[in-house]
């Protein structure tokens, strides 16, 4: 039994190999990936054809508005820049949404009215500040499908929006944001 305890005592691990996994499955892609590539292509097999409808897509939710063929143009040619420069279509992507979300179109809420009068806000104009106001975030895309149709400044319309964005969680942010800037709580 001594004999035993001596040679345990004695024994010490050298080297541990661990090997696997073998055939491991793909992460599974993040929902961000999902908002942006709208297409539907797996990573590494989107095609040319897809990059303006996915650039389309995620500038006329971050512009609030719809988004002409010049914009996408614009944003186009940084996808195409980077490619002839030797970078992946995603990173291509990534320069044009870098150049989305440091426009002035993103950054700020534009309304374009050079008469000076008054007059009523367009549908889009009014998407946006409602979202503001209700959700501090941009317009989702039911509220800028109604705004784009010409609906949402319809008394009934705008109702029921009003009514499904209050139900909405991110309708906190105006009770967080209207007591904390107000009463300054």
């Amino acid at each position: 039994l001594a004999v035993l305890q001596t040679r345990a005592a004695a024994a010490h691990l050298d080297v541990i190999e661990i090997r696997g996994p073998f055939n491991p499955l793909p992460p599974p892609l993040p929902e961000s990936y999902h908002l942006i590539f709208v297409c539907g292509h797996a990573p590494g097999h989107h095609t040319p054809e897809c990059v303006r409808k996915d650039l389309a897509h995620f500038a006329r939710l971050a512009y609030r508005r719809p988004v002409t063929d010049a914009d996408v143009d614009r944003l186009d040619k940084l996808v195409t820049m980077a490619r002839n420069q030797g970078l992946s279509l995603e990173q291509g992507m990534r320069f044009a949404l870098e150049a989305i979300l440091v426009s002035p179109d993103f950054l700020f809420r534009v309304e374009r009215d050079n008469s000076g009068e008054i007059h009523r806000i367009s549908d889009v104009e009014l998407a946006s500040r409602l979202s503001y106001f209700l959700w501090s975030s941009t317009p989702d895309d039911q509220l800028l499908c109604l705004a784009e149709q010409g609906q949402l400044h319809e008394p009934a319309v705008l109702s029921a929006q009003v009514r499904r964005m209050l139900k909405d969680p991110k309708s906190e942010a105006l009770v967080d944001n209207f007591a904390g800037q107000w009463l300054e709580l």
